[in-house]
């Protein structure tokens, strides 16, 4: 038989090393959702309703509108501020309070939204910009005080163009660009001064411009773009940043990428030492960019419930529904950011501070579902551990193994030393090993029954379960005891409908931790370990095999026995 029916030990074991040491670098991140919608909320909606929000939804923070009122009565809002209007710190107080109100527990990654609306100011209007850059420095202060993660840019002016280059202004581009980076350093400085060691999360930065990137003189196309002149206010940004802070390219453009290849293909172009992102940033600022500036992505939901026909649409792949979809380029996006996805809407809601139409559905009344679909792709652990105690408080688990506590046998004749002989093993499972031979057999005496194996060099007990459909997510495990010496893995692996094993890059293995935190609480018997993990089916993928590996065990003493396995599908 094939030797990749069981994954070798090796390679798992060095991918843990691997993902340690980037751990204690503090390289790896989680992932997390962060919302913004038509349904922005401002401070006093989060004073009244954070608790709910953080208990009914699945994100890990929000991006929220400072609104306040100033003694003359006119309303001001960090969504509107690129205007040569004034503000006062003082008119911000009671936002503050607020905002010190709130109880954070699972939203730990929040962002002020700062818009640069209505593109007022001009860029040679050094008082207009003093004015922009103090507000913004007021915004900074407040995320700072109120113990936000930063603020959340907008550069979109959604009014007059101000970064697509005009030669109206009677300077060439090269000179247009001097003073937009000089704008670019003062803006960052005044940021810095309140907040040094932010998270600036920009929907979009150095992305926007990318195509420019892939030429030979960037300028040539950036004078004829809308935000042509970003690039160099970015450049400025770079001049001044802190080293503790971070720069998030949100990546607007993630509303319409579809499938894992594009959104790993718009990272690594973001990412690149020598991509088309890098190319737009002047060489002094090079490394900067290398260190402080992360990739994200934005996430369009309206995709996905707007009707056929419009031009914002993703519909089903054949078989599947719109819900699958969501939740196959979602997994994409999560797999592709160093941390964040921004999940935008527009015509839901997930809450109703500013919800245009009452009538409008809640995102979940619109997709049923949606819901946990996030809650699964973001953190399939947390997300399996919440249904499972669901499903056994509601008695509604089904294991869907066959023999799962090894209870029960059967006798197999099996080819050993070119002689056929009788061996006892438990019903149900089947089992492969490389040669030399070790022993598999049933021990009805422990456990009430259990798979065991000694002296096995390499080699697993196996069981394949079908159909299963891309984007299911199932929780597998397996109890295991050791004796002497040798490896145990749970492995799962992959067939395609026509029995050939297929996506090997995404077989799964789980080890046997005796401290590690369970996800299924299930009594453990004295001296056992729980291997476990969630697992979501890939694309192609019609039969999930488990398999209970061993390795190198070197004597007929050494021993590892396995007990109560499971397989239950999640959603």
């Amino acid at each position: 038989m094939s030797r990749l029916r069981f994954l070798p030990m090796f390679v798992f074991l060095c991918a843990a090393v691997f993902v340690s040491a980037l751990s204690a670098q503090d390289i790896v991140r989680s992932k997390k959702l962060i919302q913004l919608g038509w349904d922005i909320p401002n401070t006093a909606y989060l004073k009244q309703h954070h608790g709910e929000m953080q208990r009914s939804s699945p994100f890990d923070g929000v991006m929220l509108a400072l609104d306040v009122t100033a003694p003359d009565g006119k309303r001001y809002s960090s969504q509107t501020m690129m205007t040569a209007q004034p503000w006062d710190s003082a008119w911000f107080a009671t936002a503050i309070e607020d905002l010190k109100a709130c109880r954070w527990t699972t939203f730990t990654d929040n962002f002020i939204r700062v818009n640069f609306t209505p593109g007022e100011i001009d860029w040679n209007n050094d008082k207009g910009w003093e004015i922009f850059c103090s507000k913004t420095a007021i915004c900074a202060q407040i995320a700072k005080e109120a113990g936000l993660k930063g603020l959340s840019i907008d550069f979109e002016p959604y009014g007059k163009a101000i970064f697509m280059y005009s030669s109206d202004s009677g300077l060439s581009f090269s000179e247009m660009k001097q003073i937009v980076r000089k704008r670019g350093r003062q803006w960052m400085e005044a940021i810095a001064s309140k907040y040094p060691d932010m998270v600036l999360f920009t929907l979009f930065i150095g992305q926007v411009n990318m195509s420019a990137g892939l030429d030979f003189q960037p300028d040539s196309i950036l004078k004829q773009r809308h935000y042509g002149l970003l690039p160099a206010f970015f450049d400025g940004m770079l001049d001044a940043i802190p080293p503790k802070m971070s720069v998030v390219d949100g990546c607007e453009d993630g509303y319409v990428l579809n499938g894992t290849d594009e959104f790993n293909r718009l990272a690594l172009a973001i990412q690149s030492i020598g991509g088309p992102a890098i190319r737009l940033v002047s060489p002094e600022n090079r490394e900067k960019y290398i260190r402080q500036v992360r990739v994200g992505f934005g996430f369009y939901l309206d995709m996905y419930t707007n009707p056929e026909g419009v031009h914002y649409y993703r519909g089903p792949r054949e078989g599947g529904t719109r819900l699958d979809r969501l939740e196959e380029n979602l997994s994409a996006a999560v797999a592709a950011t160093d941390e964040y996805v921004w999940i935008y809407g527009e015509h839901r809601h997930w809450w109703k501070p500013n919800v245009p139409n009452e009538k409008a559905q809640h995102w979940e009344e619109a997709m049923p579902g949606m819901v946990q679909a996030l809650r699964f792709t973001k953190n399939p652990r947390d997300a399996a551990k919440q249904k499972l105690e669901t499903l056994r408080k509601e008695n509604r688990v089904v294991n869907l193994l066959k023999n799962p506590e090894f209870a029960e046998s059967k006798i197999v004749k099996k080819q050993i030393d070119d002689k056929e002989v009788e061996v006892l093993l438990p019903a149900n499972w089947s089992t492969w090993q490389d040669k030399p031979l070790g022993t598999f057999s049933w021990d009805g005496e422990t456990n009430g029954g259990s798979a065991k194996a000694t002296g096995v060099k390499w080699g697993c007990y196996m069981q394949s379960f079908n159909p299963v459909k891309p984007s299911e997510y199932y929780y597998v495990a397996i109890d295991a005891r050791q004796q002497g010496t040798g490896q145990i893995k749970m492995g799962i692996r992959w067939n395609n409908a026509k029995g050939e094993w297929t996506r090997e890059s995404e077989d799964r293995i789980f080890s046997f931790e005796k401290d590690l935190p369970l996800i299924d609480n299930r009594p453990l018997p004295d001296g056992w370990m729980r291997a476990e993990g969630i697992v979501r089916i890939p694309e192609g993928v019609a039969v999930l095999q488990v398999q209970a590996g061993i390795r190198d065990q070197t004597t007929a003493d050494d021993a590892a026995w396995f007990d109560n396995a499971a397989l239950i599908r999640l959603r």
